[in-house]
C-alpha cells in the first residue's frame, strides 16, 4: 500500500495536501502511483474538522504506526524531516516527497522530491495539476484554497507568494467562494479556538519539532485573534512548558502565540530560553515573566525557526 502522509501535528494544510495528491495520483497515470491511500499522523486540529465539516467532506482516517508493513510506502507531503515524521516509516519506505519547507535529507537512494518555496504545500500540488491538466472538483478546490488561505495565515505571512495568489484565483474559478474574505476570517476563528483543551493541549495545538545543532527543539504556534486570552494564562502554561520539556527530553521549548489580525508575534518559554531568544531577536521586548515580544514576524518557518537556529 501506498500511503501519503503528513506531518504528526497535522493542520489544515497537511491534511488537505495528501487528499489533493491522492486526487491527482488517482486521475494522472504518468505520476505511477496507482491505488494510494491519503491518511492523518495524528488527530486533525479543530481548525480541520471545522473546514472539512463545511465543505462536507469526511476527515481522513488516522495511520496507527504499529499496522505499518515492511512492504508499505509513503508518499510524505508537508515535511521532510525526520522528526517531524510518523513513528514507524523508515527512509527506504518513501517514494515520493511533496513540501515547501527547506530540505533536510540524506536518503540512501534516490526518490521523486518536489519542493518549492511557496506558501503551502497544496500550492504545490495545484501547480502539479495544471501541469497534467488534472482539474479538481469544487468541493476539494474550496479545501484546497481554505489551506493555502490557512497557511499564508490570509496572505498576511512573509511566506506568501504570487502563486499562491493566482493558485487561489484559478481554484476559486471551481469552488465559486463569493466571499473570501469571510472564509479567511472563518479560518481565523477555528484555528484560534482552545475551546476544550487542557494546557498541555494548548502547548501541543500545532507543534513542530526540530533538531537545531543536536538540541531537540520544540516549536508551537497559536495562530489566533485574542493573544490576550493566551497571555491570561501564561504562568500556567509556563509551569506545563517546563513539565512537557522534560517529559519529551527536549534541550528548548516555546509556545509562539500569533495575532493574525495585529501581524503580532509574542513567545512563551522557560527561563532556560531566555538567553537563546535575546541572541535571536534583536528588537525582543519583555511583557511579562516568560514572556516576549518579538514584533511583526509571523511565520514559524520563514521568520522565527531559523533565527532560533542560528543563535542555537
Amino acid at each position: 500500500m501506498l500511503y501519503i502522509i503528513g506531518h504528526t501535528n497535522p493542520d489544515l494544510d497537511t491534511s488537505v495536501a495528501a487528499l489533493s495528491l491522492k486526487y491527482l495520483f488517482d486521475k494522472a497515470s504518468c505520476f505511477e502511483r496507482p491505488n494510494s491511500r491519503a491518511v492523518l499522523a495524528g488527530k486533525a486540529n479543530f481548525e480541520t474538522e471545522t473546514i472539512f465539516k463545511k465543505f462536507e467532506t469526511p476527515l481522513l482516517p488516522v495511520l496507527n504506526f504499529r499496522k505499518i508493513r515492511p512492504q508499505d510506502t509513503f508518499a510524505l507531503v508537508d515535511h521532510n524531516e525526520e522528526s517531524q515524521r510518523l513513528q514507524g516509516i523508515k527512509d527506504e519506505q518513501i517514494t515520493d516527497i511533496f513540501d515547501h519547507h527547506k530540505a533536510k535529507l540524506d536518503l540512501a537512494t534516490p526518490i521523486f522530491v518536489n519542493i518549492k518555496a511557496w506558501g503551502s504545500t497544496t500550492t504545490v500540488i495545484s501547480w502539479f495539476m495544471d501541469t497534467v491538466n488534472v482539474k479538481p472538483p469544487k468541493k476539494l478546490a474550496s479545501l484546497m484554497i481554505s489551506a493555502i488561505l490557512s497557511d499564508t495565515q490570509g496572505f498576511k505571512s512573509n511566506t506568501t507568494t504570487e502563486k499562491d495568489r493566482l493558485t487561489v484565483k484559478s481554484l476559486n474559478k471551481i469552488a465559486q467562494i463569493k466571499n473570501l474574505d469571510k472564509l479567511t476570517f472563518e479560518i481565523f476563528e477555528a484555528k484560534s479556538s482552545l475551546k476544550g483543551l487542557n494546557d498541555r493541549q494548548i502547548l501541543t495545538k500545532d507543534y513542530k519539532l526540530y533538531d537545531f545543532k543536536a538540541k531537540k527543539v520544540l516549536l508551537n504556534q497559536i495562530e489566533t485573534v485574542r493573544q490576550d486570552q493566551v497571555i491570561k494564562i501564561s504562568s500556567r502554561l509556563i509551569t506545563e512548558l517546563a513539565c512537557l520539556k522534560r517529559e519529551m527530553n527536549l534541550n528548548y521549548a516555546a509556545c509562539i502565540i500569533t495575532d493574525i489580525l495585529k501581524n503580532n508575534s509574542k513567545v512563551l518559554i522557560t527561563k532556560n530560553e531566555e538567553p537563546i531568544l535575546k541572541k535571536a531577536f534583536a528588537r525582543l521586548r519583555k511583557v511579562k515573566t516568560g514572556i516576549y515580544d518579538i514584533g511583526p514576524l509571523l511565520s514559524r518557518k520563514k521568520d522565527i525557526a531559523p533565527k532560533i537556529e542560528r543563535a542555537i
